[in-house]
């Protein structure tokens, strides 16, 4: 049954399939709706991924229309970073090519053995040529933000203030003696990422000759980049271009159940 009104009463997670060939069996939810209908869904149809809140993608660009809604906020953020820096942002690649084909990657399977239809990007890679003073980091990141923030994203958070780091001590320890080093524990390296369920946008701040040990002067040397500037990056997992209504149509089911434990590796 294709129809979701509203979960009441029970939702009940299992196993269907046989894994005696050694193939994981795919969950199945079994849930009674509003009108008491019983409804069960097999997760291997779910179009989205186990990893992904499939219904953050209803009424959001597919793959075609996704491009010059990025290519809007990735200049936006070009121009916010080089005010705020006083440097100039330009992409490192051409930026003809940022939605080519080949920076488009389809996701191969659902996480439940079934197929997904969704396909990710991740491009429009811009940079500085030097790094602003580190009194003015702030700012930079603040500029940036706001273009996050009024796109919709959200704000930037950076990296050693992120949850997921203060959740786990010897992660945050190793990250701050490796990177916040300097006097006071401030750091040379600031990462900061925004996701929003669809989108997400990546900012670093780094100077290599702030660390005091001098090993970030080596990672420079030997590494295929630089770390003394500013720096954008894009990504975006959509629903594959025109297929939005058919997608509508698979996750209605779905909607409003907790995603289950993947139950294969794609």
């Amino acid at each position: 049954m294709k129809r979701h009104v509203g979960l009441i009463l029970l939702a009940a997670v299992s196993l269907t399939g046989c894994s005696a060939f050694g193939v994981e069996p795919s969950p199945t939810t079994t849930y009674t709706d509003s009108q008491g209908d019983e409804i069960t869904v097999d997760w291997a149809d779910y179009p989205a991924h186990a990893g992904q809140n499939g219904e953050a993608l209803l009424g959001r660009p597919d793959q075609t229309a996704l491009e010059p809604e990025a290519r809007a906020l990735i200049g936006n953020l070009q121009a916010a970073i080089a005010d705020a820096s006083g440097l100039e942002m330009t992409s490192t690649e051409p930026e003809d090519e940022w939605f080519s084909d080949e920076r488009w990657f389809p996701q191969l399977g659902n996480g439940y053995g079934g197929e997904s239809m969704l396909i990710s990007v991740n491009c429009c890679e811009s940079a500085t040529d030097g790094v602003p003073r580190p009194a003015k980091w702030q700012a930079v990141l603040d500029a940036a933000s706001e273009v996050t923030r009024a796109a919709g994203l959200g704000l930037l958070v950076l990296e050693q203030d992120s949850k997921a780091m203060n959740a786990d001590p010897n992660w945050q320890k190793e990250y701050r003696d490796r990177y916040c080093n300097r006097e006071g524990g401030e750091c040379w390296l600031w990462n900061a990422r925004v996701y929003d369920g669809v989108q997400w946008v990546d900012v670093s701040i780094q100077d290599a000759a702030l660390d005091p040990t001098g090993a970030a002067a080596t990672w420079a040397e030997n590494a295929d980049g630089r770390l003394d500037n500013i720096r954008v990056s894009y990504g975006a997992t959509v629903v594959r271009s025109g297929e939005s209504e058919e997608y509508a149509r698979a996750i209605e089911p779905f909607l409003g159940l907790a995603l289950p434990v993947s139950t294969t590796s794609d």
